[in-house]
């Protein structure tokens, strides 16, 4: 998975608010995954994987339906961001 953008971040924190809180960690763990798979696909075929992109968190977020933009504080954003924030610390390890 290459390196994800500040503008990536903020995606995924929009794709993350069409999820139920409860549902957030897993499901933004399970995208980061996804994205994983899609880059190891990429470097060794050459080409984009056919469900999860080109192995970048904007390619797999712009799949998954962000929700519009929002205001900045917006509690609910707010929160999706941290989780999404989270998400990005467990999976990059120590």
């Amino acid at each position: 998975m290459r390196d994800p953008s500040v503008a990536e971040l903020l995606l995924f924190g929009r794709v993350l608010t069409r999820v139920p809180v409860t549902h957030r960690p897993a499901f933004a763990g399970r995208t980061l995954v996804e994205v994983k798979a899609a880059a190891d696909h990429l470097r060794l075929t050459g080409r984009c994987h056919p469900e999860f992109g080109d192995g970048s968190l904007m390619a797999r977020c712009r799949q998954l339906f962000p929700a519009k933009e929002p205001i900045a504080d917006d509690r609910d954003f707010l929160s999706a961001m941290i989780e999404a924030c989270k998400a990005l610390l467990r999976h990059s390890g120590p």
